[in-house]
């Protein structure tokens, strides 16, 4: 089987250069390796725990909790913790980020989710973890949630007088009764974290440990039937306490994001890979190759002035640290690529005004250049 595969590759990797189309090839090929190494084991499971965010999650709970009257160590985590429910951009986080202050969140808490929202949504962590590796993956959650925060607070700091008052609508509002208790819902989160933890491998040593006695003890078997067993209880735990609808919207729904993602994040590593072999950046990344204040600054600069989609961010980034981009100036460039950016920042001056639009464009260079280069300084690789 596996002579069969590479026999095919071979054809159409013959097949690209008679056509003098050779130069597609490195791009075809990080695709391959792409959805041969990260697909089942960190992208689908990542897709279904989405949709089920945006299904079952009680959005207008954590809304309230950011309300400039909540207890500040309530909401701010709450605020940079809440964009993990939503797969936005910079610019498509702008919409919500109104309506949250419309509806009476706190300057400082809705720009703390202003920061967080395109960073922290679990598909763009899993896509950091699978490319750059697991010490971006912390480094980058650590890097967000303080940032965002820090830039909160800053922004309630400067800006006190604005209060933006909820808007009174002659409409009520009607909640669905939900069918599931929190607890149930709480499980059924847990079942399908338990599917990405099992499918990286970050469980084997304990999942060998329990299929041994019914004579499996290959890592890679004892991860098949572990995943197995856990879509059946998925499978039946979503069948006792959702209703028929629910299920349909929670698939429907992780298949759009699937649909809407997943040709982009390809599109990305397929440019990537061609550029890496075609355009030598070397002589360009001299600069960034040592991690120094400077670096981290001019890095944080470039990633506010373009327009950085969520996913595909990450694999530039991976280019350019395999390119001789210290790791420094990467996080960097992840962390203020995605938060801000020139078209962002045009959109939102409308409705926070020069001032507001400007000093968070700042924060978030600020910020993002600090925590590159405290990471680029206390970077150990994990074995």
């Amino acid at each position: 089987m596996i002579e069969f595969f590479n026999s095919i590759i071979n054809w159409f990797e013959s097949f690209l250069i008679n056509c003098h189309l050779g130069w597609l090839w490195p791009g075809f090929a990080d695709v391959g390796k792409f959805i041969g190494e990260h697909m089942i084991s960190g992208m689908i499971p990542a897709f279904f725990i989405a949709g089920a965010i945006a299904i079952f999650m009680d959005k207008n709970r954590i809304t309230k909790l950011m309300g400039a009257e909540a207890n500040p160590l309530i909401s701010y985590p709450v605020a940079a913790l809440s964009g993990g429910i939503l797969t936005v951009c910079s610019c498509g986080v702008i919409p919500i980020f109104t309506s949250i202050l419309q509806q009476g969140a706190g300057i400082g808490p809705a720009f703390t989710f202003l920061m967080s929202a395109p960073a922290v949504n679990l598909i763009a962590l899993s896509y950091t973890g699978s490319l750059l590796g697991r010490e971006f993956f912390i480094g980058r959650i650590i890097a967000v949630f303080a940032s965002a925060m820090g830039i909160g607070l800053f922004m309630k700091i400067f800006f006190p007088d604005k209060i933006y008052e909820p808007i009174k609508s002659k409409y009520v509002m009607v909640e669905e009764e939900k069918t599931y208790t929190d607890k149930e819902l709480f499980l059924f989160f847990f079942l399908l974290v338990s599917v990405m933890l099992t499918t990286t491998g970050l469980l084997d040593n304990y999942t060998v440990q329990v299929t041994k006695f019914i004579n499996i003890t290959s890592g890679f078997y004892s991860r098949v039937f572990t995943v197995a067993l856990e879509i059946i209880l998925i499978a039946f735990w979503s069948w006792k306490i959702f209703d028929k609808y629910d299920i349909q919207l929670w698939l429907k729904k992780s298949y759009q994001l699937f649909i809407m993602i997943f040709p982009k994040v390809l599109a990305g590593i397929f440019v990537c890979g061609i550029i890496a072999k075609e355009v030598q950046f070397t002589h360009y990344l001299n600069f960034f190759e040592n991690n120094t204040l400077l670096t981290n600054f001019v890095s944080s600069l470039l990633g506010a002035l373009m327009y950085f989609g969520t996913i595909v961010g990450v694999t530039i980034v991976m280019t350019l640290k395999d390119l001789g981009m210290n790791v420094g100036p990467s996080l960097t460039l992840l962390l203020a690529g995605p938060a801000v950016s020139l078209p962002s920042i045009l959109a939102l001056v409308p409705i926070v005004g020069k001032k507001k639009a400007f000093t968070f464009l700042v924060l978030v260079m600020v910020f993002s250049a600090i925590c590159g280069y405290i990471f680029g300084t206390l970077y150990v690789p994990i074995k």
